[in-house]
């Protein structure tokens, strides 16, 4: 704003110099109207929400067997994540898929988290993670639990978006603790999951290319589409 004041200040003394005090008035006027126009603009556009959709195949043994979205909105220093996948494939019989994911982070804080998994239309999975009282309590299939750590500020769901660089840990919304993250290779990381499998994540340019899903069983890709 003292930059604004000072060049209308020498605008007016030049107007003045060379028109009459009316007709410089009237410039500086017109000068006030298209700068705070301008300043306004920008206003707008800064503080609208910024929000990124990307999409993922998932493939098993090259063929692509369902579809993921990743959502991220981001307002006023506030972070809103969703995931939605539905994968339908064959092993011993037919399946079908869907999960959601949700999560929503105040100033860098997890302020909330849930994770819904359906198989063949019946629910299988309903937990999560909610900050109250400044911890987390959990919630698993109408099973309460609480989270030691007071500060979650990265999910699985945020490392679609941010690769972990300075990360050593993640939170897990679906296993609901925290996973150690080690570095494979050059913007790749590995998590080991409590259940004895794990995932690779790639990244370029800080986004999330490709996860690899190691089962005992299966491996499943999911790619940028």
């Amino acid at each position: 704003m003292i930059p604004l004041i000072i060049t209308a200040a020498l605008l007016f003394w030049s107007l003045k110099k060379h028109t009459s005090r009316l007709e410089a008035f009237r410039c500086l006027r017109k000068y006030f109207l298209i700068k705070f126009s301008v300043l306004f603009f920008l206003f707008t556009i800064t503080s609208q929400a910024q929000e990124k959709t990307v999409n993922y195949n998932i493939l098993r043994n090259g063929t692509i067997i369902g579809q993921m979205q990743f959502y991220q909105k981001t307002y006023n220093g506030e972070i809103y994540l969703k995931i939605s996948s539905e994968v339908k494939t064959r092993f011993i019989f037919s399946i079908d898929v869907k999960t959601e994911e949700g999560s929503h982070f105040k100033n860098g804080k997890l302020m909330s988290s849930y994770v819904k998994r359906h198989v063949n239309g019946k629910e299988k999975a309903n937990k999560t993670t909610q900050l109250i009282d400044s911890s987390y309590k959990t919630l698993a299939e109408n099973k309460k639990g609480q989270i030691k750590q007071q500060n979650i500020d990265y999910n699985l769901m945020l490392l679609y978006s941010k690769e972990p660089i300075s990360e050593d840990q993640v939170y897990s919304d679906s296993f609901q603790q925290f996973l150690t993250i080690k570095k494979t290779n050059n913007h790749s990381y590995r998590i080991v999951l409590p259940d004895g499998n794990y995932n690779d994540y790639h990244f370029q340019n800080g986004i999330c290319q490709k996860v690899e899903l190691h089962h005992s069983l299966f491996t499943i890709n999911i790619q940028i589409a």
